[in-house]
């Protein structure tokens, strides 16, 4: 019996030294996640979506933080510089930004306009060897690793005027973001490029400062920019991407067992956003004539043909933008041929 008693002793004397030279408990990492949308919207939604199933998964041993609404970065450029120092550990990127971060023109292949026909296509070339190897560029040299990521739709043109051909566009002033390519696009579809910051971009249209706004179709709805337009064309030149992107110091940092958990659950998040971020678009479209009474207009291909043809100019002074032979292998791996898709 003494016998017995000294060996539970024992054996329970071993435990409590294995759980105090442990620390007490199994480290927790803290994933700090940015983004600069509205409170309540897509991104929200989507990284409340990873925050449950990272903590679920890893069974609190990465807890989650989210900063959204411009709390932490002004600009998707701000939002690059803070991942990149560490300051947070994951933020949503656009390519251009991407690009800019590291000397990868590749990157601006999602720029051109009318190289994809549908979400189906951008994610056959978003989840390529081709673009992880553009990619692998981030995580040498800027130490920023970038997981395939979602299209949040199409880039469409809201106006005060209809717009039935690229004629209608004639002398516009069409807001887009600083990008050579989008300024590009405006421009050939014989607009002018308007840069005008986002945050006065609503006042902006309000008060005649611009005639028009190229942006994601649901941001129409989330940021209210219905409200000050009469005509939403759906012309499918170019969609806008966010890529997550996340420090690598910090993912390096997770012991093998969490970053398995962690890569797995950024592959369910990521077909998570990219199912919502369809199902939105096709909402927000649906209830925008009603919601605000905006006239919503789809194109046939016969309709949208002048929109390719005048933008044939864009592709060539730009084809190899990307870099010599990118946009070859790029319609090589799509099974497309240059010439046609401007038929």
């Amino acid at each position: 019996m003494i016998g017995n008693r000294f060996l539970v002793t024992i054996v329970s004397l071993a435990m409590v030294l294995v759980f105090a030279g442990s620390g007490g408990a199994a480290q927790q990492y803290t994933l700090k996640i940015s983004h600069i949308e509205a409170t309540g919207g897509a991104a929200d939604t989507t990284y409340l979506y990873l925050k449950k199933i990272l903590e679920e998964k890893s069974g609190g041993r990465i807890k989650v933080i989210l900063y959204t609404g411009k709390s932490m970065a002004q600009s998707d450029t701000e939002q690059g510089e803070i991942v990149r120092q560490n300051v947070v550990q994951l933020v949503p990127l656009p390519t251009h930004t991407l690009s800019s971060m590291a000397n990868i023109p590749q990157f601006s292949v999602f720029e051109f306009p009318y190289v994809f026909e549908d979400l189906q296509e951008i994610y056959k070339l978003l989840d390529s060897d081709l673009a992880k190897s553009w990619t692998k560029i981030l995580e040498d040299e800027v130490g920023v690793v970038v997981y395939e990521g979602f299209v949040r739709g199409w880039l469409s043109l809201g106006t005060k005027k209809a717009i039935n051909t690229p004629s209608d566009l004639k002398g516009l002033k069409i807001r887009t973001m600083a990008t050579d390519m989008q300024m590009a696009l405006i421009s050939a579809l014989g607009a002018s490029p308007t840069i005008i910051a986002y945050g006065e971009l609503y006042t902006a249209q309000q008060q005649g400062t611009v005639d028009g706004i190229l942006t994601v179709t649901q941001l129409y709805d989330t940021d209210r920019f219905a409200e000050v337009i009469d005509n939403l064309s759906v012309i499918r030149a170019t969609a806008h991407f966010l890529l997550p992107t996340v420090n690598k110091k910090w993912l390096d940092s997770l012991p093998e067992d969490l970053r398995a958990i962690f890569d797995e659950c950024m592959k369910e998040y990521i077909a998570y956003g990219r199912d919502y971020e369809a199902k939105l678009d096709k909402k927000v479209l649906e209830e925008m004539p009603a919601k605000y009474n905006v006239k919503v207009r789809q194109y046939t291909d016969e309709e949208l043909a002048p929109f390719k043809a005048a933008v044939k100019k864009v592709w060539d002074d730009n084809y190899d933008r990307p870099g010599k032979g990118v946009m070859d292998e790029v319609l090589k791996f799509l099974g497309k041929d240059r010439e046609e898709l401007f038929k």
